[in-house]
């Protein structure tokens, strides 16, 4: 599997309509690794396309719903409720992964040292 994200809204893409966005993007990547992917490792290549308004491509749909009726028959849940919780998932990881990408990481490189002046500390030995 490979995920590539792409921005349909991006000026490139005006014109273009959604479908052939995903169909594209699924192309070039099956191109730039699926014959290595078969012939060097030996396995199956499965190019995963999401948009950053939250849509997929057919090859991530079809993911989507293979592991949601595995993990259906094993667990016996119901099967819409697994594809939701899914989606649902899926796509908060993209909206995070934007928002750190536009934002930047929020939590402080080096901690904040804890300065302890021992001339007021009182201790008992």
């Amino acid at each position: 599997m490979d995920v590539r994200v792409f921005h349909p809204n991006a000026p490139s893409y005006i014109n273009q309509p959604m479908i052939s966005l995903y169909k594209s993007r699924e192309a070039a990547k099956r191109q730039a690794y699926g014959q290595r992917v078969r012939e060097v490792e030996g396995g199956t290549f499965t190019p995963l396309v999401m948009s950053t308004s939250g849509g997929v491509g057919r090859e991530f749909e079809k993911m989507i719903r293979k592991v949601a009726g595995r993990v259906a028959n094993r667990t016996g849940e119901n099967y819409n409720e697994i594809i939701n919780h899914l989606r649902t998932r899926l796509r908060f990881a993209l909206l995070r992964a934007c928002l750190l990408a536009i934002r930047g990481d929020r939590q402080k490189i080096c901690p904040v040292p804890v300065v302890v002046n021992f001339e007021e500390e009182d201790f008992l030995v």
